[in-house]
């Protein structure tokens, strides 16, 4: 319940703090009194946007605060210990709007954000004004009206859970065949790509070490040459061994005749000597860097091949190997996907009949819950002032859809003698809006939302009708707190509790204020709804009908 609401800096509610009691209450003023400031601060507290325009003139920022008894709230509880917020017997809702328009959430001293707001002012509050009545010739309104009666609550949240399985199934079934008709398309080009990366038989570092080893190849050809025309300097026809050796024999010949040049023989063979050992090392490192052609052949056939794969396919050779990798797995992918499918297929069906036994429950739960619906809310009709009325509840087998198959459709032929119609075509607005009453009053100890708020519900509704809505608010309020803002003194006198919200100038500024009214204020706010306040006549007939109002 709301117990109270203040309001600071709020458009033209400077400060004011406003105390609630059980039951119906009525808003009342003049026209452009501010009543629909009062509603607009209520909504902001239960996490409506927020603008600068809602800030005072001059004002820094602008608060509104409600506070709520929650005692005997359970599911308000639970709620705000989903949030981590202490639970205490009462609900302290603070919104600061700050200039910009930005503002500060606060429940019972906690900052929260502003979803979190509104989801705790879901639970708190209901608000219904003229657009509301519209909603009624909404089908899926209708829908949740039928449901609510019905108690499907649970078994709707069960189907709408199987409904967004159902559909992930389906989604992920065409995606995968889309998936297996591109792939098959391009199977022969992947199969293509992944046998020639895979004969290919590349290694990371293996290029490296191909271009090291080449490098060496052409280091040995130059050193090969190089020791072959050595060792042919050396011992070639013409060569260095063959002169030396030349030279020797003569000079021996000479020191033999004559004994002074045996010195130059001794000298000679000092010189070929080391020449000997010269021409040994050289044949033998000669031997040692013989080059295999065919594997020089190789290792450059082997690079051309890799950087071939380079250029076709733009990519390094650790590129390559994780391209190899990855048609592979498109590859088995494909040849998964047939198993894939019919995996899916099965999971379809089995989802599919899930569903349809979700549907068919909510079907015939439907089916049982709407002849008491009708009669229910006929009934209320004839007490609202459409003695004549008939509801109909038309139910019609549709396709799957997020709530069942069921096509649901209201009814109604306000006259006598008339076809019933389409809600949607077939009433005034004065009418629907005895038909939202009626549904409220049905409904009234089924909702669990402790506040139900009533913005001119009563438009377009005038003398007996009018008292017939405000016997009915009041029914209403033994199961909710209820708040409405009427123009109707019908519909006031009803009421348990009175505001009163009034507009005044002062020093060039424009006030409003709210007042609860005492048993004498509300006889004369009464007369000023019946024409004149001023009136003594009026404002006994006013006290009349307060009396007669707390004596039923």
């Amino acid at each position: 319940m709301l117990k109270q609401l203040s309001i600071h800096d709020f458009t033209l509610i400077a400060e004011c703090t406003i105390h609630f009691g059980p039951g119906f209450s009525a808003i009342t003023g003049e026209t452009g009194a501010g009543k629909s400031v009062l509603m607009k601060a209520l909504r902001v507290a239960c996490g409506d946007k927020t603008t600068a325009t809602m800030i005072r003139n001059d004002a820094e920022k602008a608060w509104v605060e409600a506070t709520f008894e929650i005692s005997n709230n359970p599911a308000i509880k639970k709620l705000l210990e989903s949030l981590e917020i202490d639970a205490d017997e009462e609900l302290v809702i603070h919104r600061d709007i700050l200039s910009g328009g930005k503002s500060r959430c606060r429940i019972n001293g906690t900052l929260v954000t502003q979803n979190d707001l509104q989801t705790l002012g879901d639970a708190l509050v209901q608000m219904h004004g003229q657009s509301d009545q519209l909603l009624l010739r909404d089908v899926h309104t209708q829908q949740q009206m039928l449901d609510n009666f019905c108690g499907n609550t649970e078994t709707l949240a069960e189907y709408g859970e199987s409904w967004v399985l159902w559909n992930k199934l389906k989604t992920k079934r065409a995606t995968t065949e889309e998936n297996t008709q591109t792939l098959s398309e391009q199977k022969e080009f992947l199969s293509f790509q992944f046998e020639e990366l895979t004969k290919a038989n590349l290694k990371v570092g293996e290029e490296e070490e191909l271009e090291e080893k080449t490098a060496q190849a052409a280091r040995g050809e130059t050193q090969q040459r190089f020791l072959t025309e050595l060792r042919q300097i050396m011992d070639g026809e013409n060569g260095l061994m063959n002169q030396f050796q030349m030279f020797q024999g003569k000079t021996r010949q000479l020191a033999a005749k004559i004994s002074e040049y045996e010195e130059w023989n001794q000298k000679i063979t000092e010189i070929i000597d080391p020449l000997k050992e010269i021409e040994y090392s050289l044949r033998k490192a000669e031997s040692h860097s013989i080059i295999n052609p065919a594997e020089i052949d190789k290792a450059n056939g082997r690079l051309a091949l890799i950087q071939r794969l380079k250029r076709k396919y733009r990519t390094d050779v650790p590129g390559l190997i994780e391209l190899r990798d990855r048609r592979q797995v498109e590859l088995a992918s494909l040849d998964n996907l047939d198993a894939d499918l019919e995996e899916l297929e099965r999971q379809i069906k089995k989802a599919e009949g899930e569903l349809i036994r979700l549907a068919s429950t909510l079907s015939q739960s439907r089916k049982a819950g709407a002849g008491k619906l009708d009669v229910a809310v006929e009934r209320h009709l004839h007490e609202l002032g459409m003695p004549k009325a008939r509801f109909k509840t038309a139910l019609d087998k549709g396709e799957l859809s997020p709530t069942g198959f069921d096509k649901i459709e209201f009814r109604i032929a306000p006259n006598p003698g008339e076809g019933d119609k389409s809600l949607r075509l077939a009433v005034s607005g004065g009418e629907l809006s005895r038909v939202l009453l009626a549904f409220k009053s049905v409904m009234a100890d089924l909702d669990k939302i402790p506040l139900l708020v009533f913005d001119e519900v009563d438009s377009g509704i005038s003398g007996e009708i009018g008292n017939k809505i405000g016997e009915a608010l009041r029914q209403i309020g033994k199961y909710h707190q209820v708040l409405t803002i009427t123009h109707l003194h019908q519909v006031a006198s009803r009421a348990t509790g009175h505001l009163a919200v009034k507009k005044a100038e002062i020093e060039g500024r424009t006030y409003s204020t709210v007042q609860s009214l005492s048993p004498e204020e509300r006889i004369l706010e009464l007369s000023r709804m019946l024409g004149d306040a001023k009136s003594v006549t009026v404002q006994a007939h006013a006290k009349e009908l307060l009396e007669e109002n707390y004596a039923s």
